[in-house]
């Protein structure tokens, strides 16, 4: 059964950790949810544990510094854990077992640094690579936008590693934007093979609870805004969530910015995408 949560302030002494989305749940790109700084503090006031996890293609650094911009420091939780951190430490490891791959980058300039740190290099056209890269689109693009370079990399047979497994992004004005996974979606059904890292998939969160393993799963609680990444991922691994409705499900659960839809409404978007929230909230 999905319960409404009325406020957050009866469910914090009941979880001693706090798995967090940023992108939709904290801020929408341009500024922050309304009670959210004020929740934030108040988790941290009780000494509980709290972990951003963010599909975000990038370094956990350049998340924090973006937190850092909307006024949440470094004294209001423990860590952050990013697709792109994962996916940096997934190469990072290869370069140990003296493994260097050549890779052809698709996606935003912005985020294309995300493996200059390592000794694996990026090449100008698929034919020259051993895998792909893909971090996202720009916020003006569709995927049909991309698919000279995707029937390239297709005809390479390489496979595309997804470092964001979101299909879009919603903001509060209105505006959504496509990600890496609708990306990846368009490349599987050409036949392509695909790798991904983040949210739904379990080593991310495997990732984050070996940083607490004295805290018991009961007492683990996942915030998110997207059914196919942020719930399905805790119903995975096992944990309770809340779905944020605000966020990117806004449109297809019919509401505005900070209003519940119906528990059916809900109820028929989690078949949709198999998988399913104990709680709801229309914030955090």
């Amino acid at each position: 059964m999905i319960k409404i949560i009325e406020d957050f302030n009866d469910v914090i002494p009941q979880y001693e950790l706090f798995i967090v989305d940023i992108f939709g749940v904290i801020h929408d790109g341009l500024e922050l949810y309304p009670e959210v700084f004020d929740n934030i503090k108040k988790i941290k006031q009780q000494n509980k544990h709290f972990v951003f996890l963010s599909n975000a293609p990038r370094r956990a650094k350049i998340a924090q510094q973006a937190l850092s911009d909307f006024g949440i420091e470094q004294n209001l939780y423990d860590t952050i854990m990013t697709s792109g951190e994962h996916a940096f430490e997934y190469f990072k490891n290869l370069e140990r077992q003296n493994i260097t791959l050549k890779y052809y980058y698709l996606g935003p300039k912005k985020d294309s640094s995300l493996l200059y740190d390592t000794h694996h290099h990026m090449v100008a056209e698929p034919k020259n690579a051993d895998i792909v890269i893909a971090t996202g689109l720009d916020p003006h693009q569709q995927v049909d936008d991309l698919m000279p370079e995707i029937v390239k990399i297709k005809e390479a047979n390489l496979e595309l590693h997804c470092i964001n497994p979101d299909k879009y992004v919603h903001k509060q004005s209105g505006a959504s934007h496509v990600c890496a996974g609708a990306v990846a979606d368009t490349y599987i059904k050409m036949g392509g093979k695909v790798k991904y890292y983040g949210k739904p998939h379990l080593s991310i969160y495997q990732a984050i609870l070996s940083k607490f393993p004295h805290i018991p799963k009961d007492k683990i609680l996942c915030i998110g805004d997207g059914l196919e990444t942020d719930i399905k991922g805790a119903n995975n691994i096992g944990i309770t969530s809340v779905l944020i409705t605000s966020g990117m499900h806004v449109k297809e659960l019919n509401t505005t910015i900070g209003t519940l839809p119906t528990i059916s409404t809900v109820k028929n978007l989690t078949k949709k995408y198999h998988s399913s929230p104990s709680l709801i909230a229309p914030l955090f």
